[in-house]
């Protein structure tokens, strides 16, 4: 049976096509929760409906009015119930809460173990993996006591032989420890002895690193014991049974309580309920709908649609666990230069369809308000309480005045180009003329006035003024530019900063071939 239903992408938006997505549900709704109890209310509901209107003479009927009416008139404040679910259920996800938190994942654990113990020969590798079904093997052995899924597939240590999680020398050695409390330090205190027996033979280079992998292990098992903590130590029974109980003995008075009455001392303008309580059958539902909330946040290590994952979790921290301690013998990946090497402007790209979003980057609310905006300088003075305190000439030396125009010159720029009507229309443009698969690449550059190419790292550094694009188009219907972009950007004139004649070079340095001073 599948469990922890998954539907956040039905709320990726908001919206009435959300909203029904998610109603129509099932496993794991509030329909499937409560249906089963709604109906059996209904029926006791109308039983004593029927009893009340057709076997009641006139004298039980009074006595039945008067009762029902008590009820109803005392009922919503002799039991509160929103504030008994309230904190309830508050308690209960934070327990919740936590409880995920602490659900080990073996990632990192396995990557310090792969990264740090190092070597390639079998034995090596061997203490690696071992390692890490250890780290597993005890996972398994803590959900095994205290979830009852993981129990069913593993009902005995035979089976997690069988499983692969243990070797018969490990569970014999398991079986005889007599420790009439828990064996699932053992697995651990394996993995501190071989770790211990690694850095001895020179595997693990220095006792940082071997400190740095037994605190990842000693996180993991952290994460264990608090599972065992909160197994062992539920919420008080008193809290919940008194939640429990509440609620439902609530709505075994409705029975009485909510009686449409039909006698002539009761005074009946609506007969909406006349048949059928609506109201109260919504009452219904959502109170509780609100204790079965609690109810499946009390223990999500059992077998409700929406418990956690437990065989799950040690099947991924298995396989992804030796998945990387064997990638210490993998081949790495060339190291070459990324794609947005020698750039000036990073340029992450998107689809056609993603780049239509808006992004709103982390700024500050105050950083576009540009505060000297028609002003040629700013006046800047000490304060006035620092003022009083300064002679007449230590009052002129800390006055100065700062020259905005720059800063104004670069906020309209700025602002030009965050234009959002302007950057729609260059989208809209390019999508228009886009007829075909565009790869943008970089060529390879005449000897002296190399910028970056695509080789090794003998790769060197040229001139910003020499560096251009290539564009190899796939086009699907015609050979021309879909863009609409010169295969060559102008070269970037540097002559005002230079000094001298930039056509004869005069004057540039040598390495950087720019004038500019190399720093």
């Amino acid at each position: 049976m599948r469990m922890t239903i998954s539907y956040t992408l039905d709320m990726t938006q908001t919206g009435m096509k959300s909203f029904i997505k998610l109603m129509v549900r099932w496993r794991g709704s509030v329909w499937k929760s409560v249906l089963g109890e709604l109906i059996i209310w209904t029926v006791l509901y109308f039983t004593v409906s029927l009893i009340y209107r057709f076997l009641l003479g006139d004298i039980q009927k009074r006595i039945f009015v008067a009762f029902s009416t008590y009820l109803d008139n005392k009922i919503d404040s002799h039991i509160p119930l929103a504030f008994l679910l309230g904190f309830f259920v508050t308690f209960a996800a934070l327990r919740w809460g936590s409880i995920v938190s602490e659900l080990g994942s073996i990632e990192n654990s396995a990557i310090c173990v792969a990264t740090f113990v190092r070597g390639t020969d079998e034995d090596t590798c061997i203490l690696r993996r071992n390692i890490v079904r250890y780290i597993v093997l005890t996972q398994a052995l803590v959900l095994r006591d205290i979830s009852l899924q993981v129990r069913k597939r593993f009902p005995t240590p035979s089976t997690l032989v069988a499983a692969g999680l243990l070797t018969k020398e490990e569970n014999e050695i398991l079986e005889d420890i007599h420790d009439p409390y828990n064996r699932y330090w053992c697995p651990i205190q394996w993995c501190y002895s071989l770790l211990y027996n690694a850095r001895l033979h020179g595997k693990i280079a220095s006792d940082f690193l071997l400190d740095r992998i037994t605190m990842e292990i000693l996180s993991f098992h952290g994460g264990l014991e608090s599972f065992l903590k909160y197994d062992w130590i539920p919420v008080p029974l008193i809290y919940s049974q008194l939640v429990f109980l509440a609620v439902r003995l609530y709505f075994i008075l409705c029975l009485i309580s909510r009686q449409f009455l039909t006698s002539e001392i009761v005074d009946s303008t609506n007969s909406i309920d006349l048949y059928v309580p609506l109201a109260t059958m919504i009452q219904f539902l959502v109170y509780m709908g609100w204790m079965k909330v609690a109810e499946s946040l009390l223990n999500p290590l059992g077998e409700d649609d929406d418990d956690l994952e437990c065989n799950y979790i040690i099947d991924k921290n298995l396989t992804t666990g030796l998945n990387i301690a064997d990638g210490a013998t993998r081949r790495m990946p060339a190291q070459m230069k990324d794609e947005f090497w020698g750039s000036l402007h990073i340029t992450p790209l998107y689809s056609s369809h993603a780049a239509k979003r808006t992004v709103h980057p982390m700024l500050g609310s105050a950083n576009a308000v540009n505060l000297v905006k028609n002003k040629a300088e700013v006046l800047m003075t000490p304060h006035k309480s620092r003022l009083t305190a300064l002679a007449a000439e230590e009052q002129g030396v800390n006055v100065k005045k700062v020259n905005v125009l720059e800063h104004n010159f670069k906020s309209e720029l700025q602002k030009a180009k965050t234009h959002k009507k302007g950057a729609e229309k260059l989208l809209n443009n390019i999508r228009s003329r886009s007829t075909g698969k565009v790869v943008r690449e970089r060529i390879d550059f005449e000897s002296g006035s190399e910028r970056r190419d695509n080789g090794g790292a003998s790769s060197v550094v040229a001139p910003l003024h020499d560096t251009h694009w290539r564009r190899t188009e796939y086009a699907m219907n015609t050979g021309s530019n879909p863009l609409n972009i010169p295969a060559k950007s102008p070269p970037r004139d540097y002559s005002p900063y230079l000094g001298q004649d930039f056509e004869t070079n005069s004057g540039m340095d040598e390495g950087t071939r720019t004038g500019l001073r190399r720093y």
